[in-house]
């Protein structure tokens, strides 16, 4: 009878640890955040997160900016291009129509 008593104690606290260790969290939790030099440095740890992923934002920005830019200067290159390929078409076109 002695050996189940023990082993039923056992259960109950294996049992019950995990229960008591997740209640003992929050209180340190709380404890932790009630400390106004750990708040300050939760709330700056948490600014220089955000400060690190806006510099990351803005860095994909500009380099999809500097992209659009490359390409719009290439674009600009082949409308200048094809200009002067039209012109030089009408041109030859406008002597060939002087010729006859």
């Amino acid at each position: 009878m002695r050996r189940g008593i023990g082993w039923l104690a056992l259960a109950v606290v294996l049992a019950a640890a995990p229960a008591w260790a997740h209640a003992r969290r929050p209180m340190a939790d709380a404890a932790r955040s009630a400390n106004p030099v750990h708040r300050k440095a939760d709330a700056l740890a948490r600014q220089r997160t955000e400060v690190q992923r806006l510099q990351h934002d803005v860095a994909a920005q500009e380099s999809g900016s500097r992209a659009d830019a490359q390409r719009l200067r290439q674009q600009d290159a082949e409308i200048a291009e094809l200009q002067r390929q039209l012109q030089a078409a009408q041109q030859a076109g406008a002597a060939a129509g002087k010729g006859r």
